[in-house]
């Protein structure tokens, strides 16, 4: 039989199931994740406690798979889900830069605005361009770190999600 490693990386922690071939939930585990808020409206975590928490949460179900019988040369594969929206900046080894904007942090409102000013075609996806354009998302969060945070912006090769 096949076994299925299921992830899920969430706002306050990430979370890892084994699931047989009908989907069936046998296993979970879960490692936390601190975030800061440094300034009101902001929230960050660093990415290196998703990594971390991937690890760790992933090892225990494993583990605890293994105790149930399950090989874990029988696991045929891995899905991985997280939240949208945090936003992190990454050097050319793939290390980041700064902490991630999490989703929650809006410091970027102004940046919302400035993106929905610009009547680009693309915005017509959002409400046939009428906005509004969240600061939630990544480009206004984008857009704050090249103003912002001018230093990290130019040196990361990558901009990328959570899920990225």
């Amino acid at each position: 039989m096949a076994y299925f490693i299921g992830v899920d990386g969430g706002t306050e922690s990430l979370r890892v199931g084994i699931f047989d071939e009908a989907g069936t939930p046998l296993v979970y585990g879960s490692s936390h994740y601190p975030t800061n808020f440094p300034a009101p409206s902001w929230a960050e975590q660093h990415p290196s406690d998703w990594w971390r928490a991937l690890c760790d949460a992933t090892q225990q179900v494993v583990a605890d798979a293994q105790k149930q019988g399950i090989n874990p040369q029988d696991i045929a594969g891995m899905a991985l889900d997280t939240t949208c929206c945090s936003v992190v900046l990454l050097d050319e080894q793939g290390q980041a830069l700064r902490p991630a904007l999490i989703w929650m942090d809006v410091r970027s409102s102004q940046e919302a605005a400035d993106v929905l000013a610009t009547g680009d075609p693309a915005l017509v996806i959002n409400s046939q361009g009428e906005g509004p354009v969240s600061a939630e998302w990544l480009l206004p969060k984008a857009l704050w770190l090249k103003r912002h945070d001018t230093e990290n912006y130019q040196r990361a090769h990558w901009l990328c999600e959570f899920q990225d």
